[in-house]
C-alpha cells in the first residue's frame, strides 16, 4: 500500500506458523480479536461468505470501519449489515470499479440504464485439465479460474452491482450478449433495460478485450454536443473504463473512508437478486462439499429472489452436504443440502423475510 499506509497484521484461517511471511506485514495471526485490535480499519478479501461475516461482525462490535474484496460475501449476505455507515466493498474488483464510475457519470449529469462488465471467455462446464493449465499459466487457484470461466464470478459481481446500484438483472443467469465491440454490446443491453423500464447489471461477452468496464447511459445534453467528444450519435453513450486492477486499488477505497467521504459501494435494501447454484452434472446425494463455487459439479446464476424462492443461495453452500442426488442443470434448493453455516443462514432468511414483507407493499414491477 505504498508508503501512506501501514499493515500492522494479517488474519488466517490457517496455522499462522505454515503461512509464508508477506512482505510488510510484521504478524500473521488466527486469532481474530488479535487482529481486530491491531486495526484502525479492517480490509476483508478472503472470498469467503461465512468467514468475512465473523470478521465484519467482529470489525462493526469494535466500531472499526471495513473495506471488503469479496463481492461472494456482500452478494451473499452483505445487505444484513447495510445500516453500518463504515462498510464499503472496494474499487478493484469489477463491482467496486463500476460504482466510481457510477459517481462520474452521474455528476456529468448521464442517467445510467445498464452498469456492465467486459468477459472475454464463457464456458459452463470447463474440464479439469483445461481449467489445471490455466490455473498455472495465470497463476491463481484452480477454484478462482473455474469460477471465472463457468460464469459464477461475472454472475455474483454484476448481482452485487444491481443490488446496490438500485438496478434489476434482465433475464435468469443474464443477458451476455456476444458483440464484437463494447458499444455493440451496450446498445443491446440499453435495448433491453429500456424495455424492461429499469436499468439493468449485465455483461457483454466480447473477446480480445481488457476486462473492461462500463456504463451505458442517456443525457440531457444535444446530441450534437456529445457528439464532438466522440462518443457517438446517441441516445445512448458508451462510458467505459479499460482496466480494473483488483487489490492494486484498495487503498483508493481506504482513502476514501478514512477522509469521511462514505461508502463507495453499500446496499440500500434488502436483496432483490440472489446467485443460485446450479448442477453441471450429475451429483450424488450424501457428498460432502467444502464449497460449491469455482467446483466441478455447480456454478452460479443470477436470478430473481421473487423467482426462484425455493433456492439455496451458491455463497452459502459452504462446509454442506448435499442431501439429495441433483441432474445437469437442477438449481439446488434448501432441501436439497444440509448447511453448516448456521449464522450466515439465518442472516440470509431473515433478510428474505424483511424483502417479502417489504414487496407485499411495494411490489418490484417488470416492465
Amino acid at each position: 500500500m505504498g508508503d501512506r499506509y501501514n499493515v500492522p497484521i494479517a488474519l488466517t484461517r490457517r496455522a499462522p506458523d505454515s503461512v509464508a511471511p508477506m512482505p510488510g506485514t510484521p504478524a500473521i495471526t488466527a486469532d481474530l480479536e488479535q487482529f481486530i485490535e491491531s486495526c484502525d480499519i479492517v480490509v476483508e478479501c478472503s472470498g469467503s461468505v461465512d468467514g468475512a461475516r465473523q470478521v465484519v461482525e467482529a470489525a462493526i462490535a469494535a466500531g472499526r470501519p471495513i473495506v471488503t474484496l469479496n463481492a461472494e460475501f456482500q452478494a451473499t449476505i452483505g445487505a444484513a449489515f447495510r445500516d453500518y455507515p463504515m462498510i464499503t466493498e472496494a474499487q478493484g474488483d469489477q463491482p467496486g470499479s463500476i460504482a466510481a464510475l457510477d459517481e462520474e457519470v452521474r455528476l456529468m449529469g448521464f442517467e445510467p440504464v445498464a452498469y456492465a462488465s467486459q468477459k472475454g471467455f464463457l464456458a459452463l462446464d470447463p474440464s479439469r485439465e483445461d481449467m489445471e493449465f490455466w490455473s498455472g499459466k495465470q497463476g491463481i487457484s484452480l477454484g478462482a479460474v473455474t469460477s471465472f470461466t463457468d460464469g459464477t464470478k461475472v454472475q455474483i459481481e454484476q448481482s452485487l452491482v444491481a443490488e446496490c446500484l438500485g438496478a434489476t438483472i434482465a433475464a435468469p443467469g443474464l443477458l451476455g450478449p456476444k458483440a464484437e465491440t463494447l458499444m455493440e454490446g451496450g446498445f443491446a443491453l440499453a435495448e433491453a433495460a429500456d424495455a424492461l423500464g429499469a436499468p439493468i447489471s449485465d455483461y457483454v461477452l466480447c473477446p480480445g478485450g481488457r476486462g473492461e468496464i462500463f456504463i451505458v447511459a442517456k443525457h440531457a445534453s444535444p446530441p450534437d454536443q456529445l457528439r464532438y467528444y466522440k462518443l457517438g450519435d446517441g441516445p445512448y453513450y458508451v462510458i467505459e473504463r479499460p482496466y480494473h486492477l483488483g487489490h492494486l486499488e484498495i487503498p483508493v477505497t481506504i482513502a476514501r473512508m478514512i477522509e469521511g467521504r462514505g461508502p463507495l459501494m453499500r446496499h440500500r435494501r434488502p436483496p432483490e437478486t440472489m446467485v443460485v447454484a446450479v448442477a453441471k452434472r450429475a451429483v450424488a446425494g450424501g457428498q460432502h462439499m467444502a464449497q460449491a463455487i469455482g467446483t466441478f459439479d455447480f456454478r452460479g446464476e443470477a436470478r430473481l429472489i421473487a423467482e426462484c424462492a425455493d433456492a439455496v443461495p451458491i455463497g452459502l453452500m459452504e462446509d454442506c452436504v448435499l442431501k439429495h442426488s441433483v441432474e445437469p442443470g437442477q438449481v439446488v434448493t434448501w432441501s436439497d443440502v444440509e448447511l453448516s453455516k448456521e449464522a450466515s443462514v439465518a442472516l440470509w432468511r431473515d433478510m428474505i423475510t424483511e424483502e417479502a414483507a417489504r414487496r407485499h407493499i411495494l411490489p418490484l414491477t417488470r416492465g
